[in-house]
């Protein structure tokens, strides 16, 4: 016989019997929930494990406030005049507290006319002190 042949079938045996003897030897796992006691237990010997308060609420404003604003902040920008701000559009996306200032800043897709292809564009809003909302181009 070729001892090619003899190498390969003693390597599949040993698998075998390897993989079979591990089988039998091993035990059975056990997995059971932990109980009310014993999770209390683990939160009164480690504090840290009791899950963070939620984060403030921030406002954010709506589709349509957000467009009032930023066609607002559009018409008063002096090289913006004359130029369509009534057909600019605007598409909020993720919204988040502003980094650098009061307000919250939104990702936004703007369109400038109705066939044009969306700008992704970081906007600051906040609310002044009438209620309204200002828009910021960052």
């Amino acid at each position: 016989m070729n001892s090619n042949i003899l190498i390969v079938a003693a390597v599949g045996i040993g698998i075998l019997a390897g993989a079979g003897g591990t089988y039998l030897i091993m035990p059975e796992p056990v997995v059971r929930a932990p109980t009310d006691a014993e999770i209390a237990a683990l939160i009164a010997a480690n504090p840290s494990l009791i899950p963070e308060p939620p984060a403030p609420v921030i406002e954010i404003p709506t589709e349509e406030e957000a467009l009032a604003a930023y066609r607002k902040a559009y018409a008063r920008n002096p090289l913006r005049t004359g130029r369509g701000e009534a057909d600019v559009t605007l598409a909020l996306g993720e919204c988040d507290e502003n980094a650098s200032g009061p307000g919250v800043s939104c990702v936004a897709a703007i369109k400038r006319n109705p066939n044009a292809a969306p700008l992704d564009r970081v906007i600051g809003f906040a609310k002044s002190e009438s209620g309204e909302w200002v828009a910021t181009n960052y």
